[in-house]
């Protein structure tokens, strides 16, 4: 090989190390600019998280949240009546149906203070749905202090595209079936139906926020339809256990049949491992049982009728100071 070709291939190669160079920092400062065709919904997380942290700041600053512990207190002993929108009967593709769940559908932002500490903290945390004017369905526990993670909580609605709407009021509750309306004033989105009667081997999706991945949209079948009791005082709730995947951050999101009819809510993950199971018998690999609240207890609630109480978590003990003890002489 002549040394002009030597010269020449070394020459090449530094052009391709520099464009490689260029083009990776041009990536970094220009992200890809899609063309105005492009209709797609496309999620950016990271700054759809950082948009709603940055709006749900201004409004802890004007007072315009409203504690966990107020809602939970100031519970309606009884709920109201509301309207709710007829079935739907016309089919829908998966792309519309996406389309269609989502202007629905809001993240729940959550505000909230660590249990050992005064710093607030945020992040998207579940998913909620539209079924009446200002009221938004999703599960009981998404609005319940849990004590392990928080001493107290502030919850928004945060919408598809960016609007921020705090939750005032817990319209409606049932801890049977791990479900509640909410009122988030301003709010106006397209209600989703409640649809009763879902059967077992029918096609059903779900829009929901796992773990922070904001309107993803799944597909599975209902699996079964069960009976649950949370203890002996109370009746026992109506589920539809599915295959779509969710995990946690989907709590609240909706589960839907093909024309947008809510069949059932994302409720709980049950995972049973070796002797997990709840009969202790031995169970080969991992079997997970996604458990979701039947749109019969959403419906429930969108009649009148008595409220069950929100939990609030117990306070706790003070330590007791103890005299020291004395010795006889």
């Amino acid at each position: 090989m002549s040394w002009w070709i030597k010269i020449r291939q070394a020459q090449c190669a530094f052009l391709l190390a520099t464009a490689g160079l260029c083009f990776s920092a041009a990536a970094q400062t220009n992200p890809l600019v899609l063309p105005p065709s492009d209709t797609r919904f496309v999620v950016d997380d990271e700054a759809f998280e950082s948009n709603s942290d940055k709006q749900v700041e201004q409004l802890a600053k004007e007072g315009k949240l409203i504690d966990y512990s107020y809602l939970a207190e100031h519970v309606p002993l009884e709920r109201s009546e509301l309207p709710l929108s007829p079935v739907a009967t016309n089919q829908l593709n998966g792309p519309e149906l996406a389309d269609a769940l989502r202007r629905s559908t809001v993240a729940v932002g959550l505000r909230y203070q660590e249990p050992h500490s005064k710093k607030w903290r945020y992040e998207i945390a579940a998913t909620a749905f539209a079924v009446a004017p200002e009221i938004l369905s999703t599960s009981l526990h998404v609005m319940t202090i849990d004590p392990e993670m928080m001493r107290e909580a502030q919850a928004v609605a945060v919408t598809a595209d960016g609007k921020i709407f705090p939750i005032t009021e817990i319209a409606a509750t049932s801890s049977r079936g791990d479900t509640c309306l909410v009122r988030a004033p301003g709010l106006s989105l397209p209600l989703l139906p409640l649809r009763p009667g879902v059967k077992t081997g029918e096609k059903i999706w779900c829009m929901s926020h796992p773990d922070g991945f904001t309107y993803m949209f799944t597909s599975g079948e209902v699996a079964r339809i069960s009976r649950e009791r949370n203890d002996k005082k109370t009746a026992p709730g109506l589920h539809v256990e599915v295959t779509a995947e969710y995990c946690p951050g989907s709590s609240g999101g909706a589960v839907t049949d093909g024309a947008g009819n809510v069949v059932a809510q994302v409720s709980s993950i049950n995972q049973y491992s070796d002797t997990d199971s709840r009969d202790a018998r031995m169970v080969n690999g991992i079997v997970s049982a996604r458990t979701c609240t039947a749109a019969e207890e959403m419906i429930a609630l969108t009649t009148h009728g008595q409220n069950e109480p929100v939990p609030l978590p117990a306070p706790l003990p003070h330590p007791k100071h103890r005299l020291p003890k004395t010795s006889n002489p």
